[in-house]
């Protein structure tokens, strides 16, 4: 049996669902342009805003958990993965006055957690090398911006504006760059054009 049918079976799994990690990618890319034009942003706004990232990001993640076949223990990382996301999207509009701090350790959270299974899912998942480097470094730099924002909670609002979105971006890049690989992937699968068949002549009577 060739070692590499596993690899090549489970990013062909994946590959299916590369627009939904490329429209996790450009949402969070969105919430981050929207921070930057728009530094004013209230609070309740932007809470709005990060329980929609996180939804969108949960939803779609388990989505396309559910929508490919996949072996049960990696389904599974993916279903927590996206349980994790809308479980933090839920718990910020149900408490829609959540402060400044409340609001900065559940994005911080939310970052270490997902961090976390993206780094499993790059060990776990069937990946090839340059597909699992993406997958475990935006894990890693979600990992280190969740570890930042908690160790320095007091650095002022427009300090926590600016990390916000330069998680979201870093975050939202990795995503859209995965995205991309497993579509090169997918166009790698597609078979090429059959060649037309030839007619062979009638012979005369």
């Amino acid at each position: 049996m060739n070692l590499e049918t596993p690899m090549r079976d489970g990013e062909r799994a994946l590959a299916h669902i590369w627009k939904v990690t490329a429209l996790r990618g450009a949402v969070a890319i969105a919430f981050a342009v929207m921070i930057v034009v728009w530094p004013n942003i209230g609070l309740a706004s932007l809470v709005a805003l990060f329980g929609a990232l996180a939804l969108v990001s949960g939803a779609g993640t388990i989505y396309g958990a559910v929508r490919v076949p996949m072996e049960r223990g990696q389904r599974a990382w993916l279903v927590v993965e996206g349980l994790v996301g809308v479980a933090v999207g839920v718990a910020v509009f149900i408490w829609p006055d959540l402060s400044a701090l409340g609001l900065l350790y559940a994005i911080a959270a939310w970052a270490i957690a997902t961090g976390i299974i993206e780094i499993g899912l790059a060990f776990r998942l069937p990946l090839t090398r340059k597909g699992a480097l993406l997958l475990g470094l935006g894990g890693l730099l979600s990992i280190g911006f969740g570890v930042i924002m908690i160790a320095e909670p007091g650095a002022g609002a427009l300090a926590l504006l600016a990390l916000i979105a330069a998680l979201a971006l870093v975050s939202g890049i990795m995503q859209v760059a995965f995205a991309i690989e497993l579509r090169r992937f997918l166009g790698e699968l597609r078979p090429g054009p059959r060649p037309r068949a030839t007619a062979k002549p009638v012979p005369h009577t």
